[in-house]
C-alpha cells in the first residue's frame, strides 16, 4: 500500500510541476523552457525538400521551423500563414488541411501540435540554442547562437551564414 501511495504522489507532482528541460545540462536556464547546451554541436531541426514540405505539413502554426533542402535555409512560418525563408526574407504560402498527429513530443503541452515533431510552449519562457564560440562541423540545418559574435548562424550544406547581427 505505501508502495503505490508513493507512486500516486510522485505522478501527481510530475504532473503539475513545469520546470525546464535541459539536454546536455543539469541545471537549465530559468528563463528557457528548453535549454540545449553543448560545446561543439549545434541543433538540427527537421528537412525536407519545398515538396515534402508542401505535402506533408498542412495549416501549420506560427513558429514551425524546418530547414528546407531546395532551398537550403530555414524557414519559419509567420502569424499570417507564410513560410519565410530566413536567408532571403522571402514568403510563400502555406498548404491548407489537416495534418495527422502521430508520434508528438510536447514540452509545456499536453497536446503538441500535429505539424511539429516536437513543440514546446510557454508564454513566459524561450528555447536556448547551443552556445559556441566558433563554427562546430556542420551538417545542413544545423543550428547554433555564436556567442563571440552574438549571432544564430545555420550551416546551408556549404557555409555557415548568419541570420541574425
Amino acid at each position: 500500500m505505501k508502495h503505490y501511495l508513493v507512486t500516486l504522489t510522485l505522478l501527481l507532482a510530475a504532473t503539475v510541476t513545469q520546470a525546464q528541460v535541459g539536454i546536455g545540462t543539469t541545471s537549465p536556464n530559468t528563463t528557457a523552457v528548453l535549454d540545449i547546451t553543448a560545446s561543439a554541436k549545434g541543433l538540427i531541426v527537421p528537412r525536407m525538400t519545398t515538396v515534402q514540405r508542401d505535402a506533408s505539413i498542412l495549416s501549420p502554426t506560427a513558429g514551425l521551423l524546418i530547414y528546407n533542402t531546395t532551398t537550403n535555409a530555414l524557414e519559419i512560418v509567420n502569424g499570417s500563414s507564410l513560410w519565410v525563408n530566413l536567408t532571403t526574407g522571402t514568403t510563400t504560402s502555406v498548404a491548407p488541411g489537416p495534418t495527422s498527429s502521430i508520434g508528438l513530443i510536447g514540452i509545456g503541452t499536453d497536446a503538441p501540435n500535429a505539424n511539429a515533431v516536437l513543440d514546446v510552449t510557454s508564454t513566459t519562457k524561450g528555447v536556448l540554442l547551443p552556445r559556441h564560440t566558433a563554427d562546430p562541423t556542420g551538417v545542413a540545418g544545423m543550428v547554433y547562437y555564436n556567442t563571440t559574435d552574438h549571432e544564430v548562424r545555420m550551416y546551408n550544406g556549404s557555409a555557415w551564414i548568419t541570420l541574425t547581427n
